[in-house]
């Protein structure tokens, strides 16, 4: 670029300095450097904003706003912007805007626009310049670029790899909505922002989105953070030439960098003590980092990745499943690389401590919306109306004492202690069998449905010895299920897994402690199963959703796939169904108005261990709602229907 104000005006992105180039420089005179101030940060209502530019004058306060679209992609984004702008004009500030194809096409009248406002200022009148010389941009036609780093700015050590490979990411690949959240990210970043939260439902492909971000928006060098081993693996899979389906070249649509070699990719894995052995010239050869939050250390010792790590090392930090992003682990991340851009992914935006999410959530695409494209099943929901007072648990301590816990509200009373929560079992199992009783039924519809996929369920539970007691009680009702918890040894772990995951294993369900509630996505998964009461919405969410992505190897079409989740009253989930109406726009009345299961009324009917339903009339039938949304996901209802199993058939009614 030739000299202009864009060598003397800092500018954070490629976008920034065209409009100090071909708007700010030929419509003022020079000297309005000392009126101009870049990233100015603005607090309103404690919400902290920057602007991309103030221009101050006498009576007018200027703020120039720069987007990277003419229009944004999504409704949420929409929105922020225009909550935004109503915040920073309740300061007296006075908004213009220019988006990146209006610099790029109609770039004389972004002068004439800018100058009008000047002219009202008596400060700022005297610095306009009386004929502007509007020169024509070189500007690549793609708004993406308007993230990139500005022109003239040096290349970061490292870096060289993404300054090369930015402009070679192919985003027809992508599906609408990662295509779509990747220009809202860009927009995003282009105008100054830096702490970006994209809200992907669970069958999305929030891994794809992730990996495309990083090599769009990566300057020096990218770090992605997971909660676990299991999320770390799906990256580390994704971003692996040599594993069919990667992200890099395995996308169904074609490869996401044609002709482009791929990054170098280092993944972290501090089970294995990799952290403490791997040298800082290690970690620096690499492009992009792959690890888990319980690596990153407090960076107090030498072997702490925080530690091995600068604060200019990381330029871009990926999150996923961001909802529990409210750890300190994470805080000391984002306290460590202060200057790096974020983008924090989950399905909901909701932490674990019930908090939003610290960061401005900038894409949104909802469960109803992957619904209605064919990304994830329907849900049908089945639950109980137990007689809560008689529901006995008990606590079982090291010492031999035996604590009794009677009912739904001392049930839920203990959700704030964990060592008590992992202790407890069910002294009454009446319960759990009315549970796998419908469990066992809507396997079997399923298995009909979706033949020859077999369908598999999975359990949540409170405790190991509580896992042990669903797994054997499935067992009695034809369900060979195992429990899976991190003391197992690793060895068992996968071994389970195979057992559950192959069409040959043995196992049809997992009862599982905190191991595959979130980021494991499996889809033969067709019926979920919470049988502990959850503190969060955010991990209960987590779980529903790891039966939600929708099979692809079966005739069956999308819309006619069901998540069957099946709950009991006692365990207060109510209000976390609620939840997960009202985060996908939906009223959470008309899924809890049906009436619950009434299983005193069921018992002669309800399928028995080892076998089928056969009651008075040969059939069990039970109160279930489904989701069922229009396929421009324009609209959704609950579906009411009153579904009869037979040991032979299964029918459905709807009204």
């Amino acid at each position: 670029m030739s000299a202009g104000l864009e060598r003397l005006i800092p500018a954070a992105s490629y976008l920034e300095e065209a409009f100090l180039r071909w708007v700010l420089t030929p419509a003022v005179d020079a000297s309005i450097v000392a009126r101009v101030r870049s990233q100015h940060p603005v607090t309103v209502n404690e919400r902290a904003y920057r602007l991309d530019y103030l221009i101050a004058g006498e009576a007018l306060q200027l703020a120039v706003e720069l987007d990277g679209f003419a229009f944004h992609s999504d409704r949420a984004a929409f929105t922020y912007d225009r909550l935004r702008q109503n915040d920073l004009a309740a300061t007296g500030l006075t908004i213009l805007r220019f988006s990146y194809d209006a610099v790029r096409t109609d770039t004389a009248r972004c002068v004439a626009q800018l100058q009008v406002m000047l002219r009202q200022d008596p400060l700022l009148a005297p610095l306009v310049t009386a004929v502007p010389r509007i020169g024509i941009p070189d500007m690549a036609g793609d708004p993406m670029r308007a993230a990139d780093p500005p022109g003239g700015a040096e290349l970061p050590s490292g870096g060289a790899y993404f300054a090369g490979v930015r402009a070679r990411v192919d985003r027809a690949p992508l599906r609408e909505c990662q295509d779509e959240a990747l220009a809202s990210l860009a927009n995003y970043y282009a105008s100054g922002g830096r702490h970006a939260a994209a809200v992907m439902a669970v069958g999305s492909g929030k891994t794809a989105l992730g990996v495309a971000a990083a090599l769009s928006f990566s300057r020096r060098r990218a770090l992605v953070v997971t909660p676990g081993s299991v999320i770390r693996g799906t990256f580390a899979k994704a971003l692996d030439p040599g594993i069919p389906g990667n992200v890099l070249y395995g996308l169904a649509g074609g490869p996401l960098l044609p002709g482009a070699r791929p990054p170098a990719t280092l993944v972290l894995d501090a089970d294995d003590g990799q952290i403490s052995q791997v040298s800082r010239e290690r970690l620096l050869a690499a492009d992009i980092l792959v690890t888990n939050f319980h690596a990153l250390g407090t960076g107090d010792r030498d072997g702490d990745l925080l530690a091995k790590l600068e604060a200019e090392d990381i330029d871009f930090i990926v999150v996923d499943e961001a909802h529990i992003a409210a750890s300190a682990s994470y805080q000391r991340l984002f306290a460590h690389f202060q200057g790096a851009r974020t983008l924090l992914m989950s399905a909901c935006f909701q932490r674990l401590d019930g908090k939003p999410i610290d960061a401005d959530v900038v894409y949104r695409y909802r469960l109803v919306d992957s619904v209605a494209d064919g990304s994830a099943k329907n849900l049908r929901v089945h639950r109980f109306a137990p007689e809560v007072a008689s529901t006995v648990y008990e606590a079982v301590w090291p010492d031999g004492r035996r604590e009794q816990i009677v009912g739904r509200d001392a049930l839920l009373a203990t959700l704030g202690d964990e060592r008590k929560m992992a202790r407890i079992t069910a002294q009454s199992e009446a319960p759990i069998r009315q549970v796998m009783a419908v469990t066992r039924a809507c396997l079997d519809a399923q298995a009909k449905l979706l033949a020859p996929v077999k369908p598999r369920v999975l359990f949540a539970a409170m405790g190991q010895a509580h896992a042990e007691q669903i797994a054997r009680i499935a067992e009695e009702y034809g369900i060979p299920s195992a429990t899976l918890h991190h003391s197992m040894p690793a060895s068992a772990i996968a071994s389970t897994r195979r057992r559950f995951e192959s069409d040959a294993g043995d196992l049809q369900g997992i009862v599982q402690l905190r191991m595959l509630g979130q980021g494991y996505d499996f889809p033969p998964i067709t019926v979920v199963v919470p049988l502990r009461p959850y503190g969060s919405f955010g991990e209960f969410y987590q779980f529903v959703g790891r039966g939600v992505r929708v099979l692809r190897q079966t005739a069956v079409a999308a819309d006619q796939q069901y998540l069957d989740v099946v709950c009991h009253a006692e365990l207060g989930l109510e209000e976390h169904l609620e939840a997960m109406c009202a985060d996908n726009d939906m009223d959470p009345a008309v899924l809890l108005d049906v009436p619950l299961i009434d299983a005193t009324t069921m018992e002669g009917d309800l399928p028995g261990p080892g076998g089928t339903a056969e009651g008075a009339a040969g059939v069990w039938a039970v109160w279930t709602r489904s989701c069922c949304t229009s396929a421009d996901a324009s609209s959704s209802a609950w579906c009411t229907s009153w579904t009869v199993w037979r040991p032979e058939e299964r029918s459905g009614r709807c009204s």
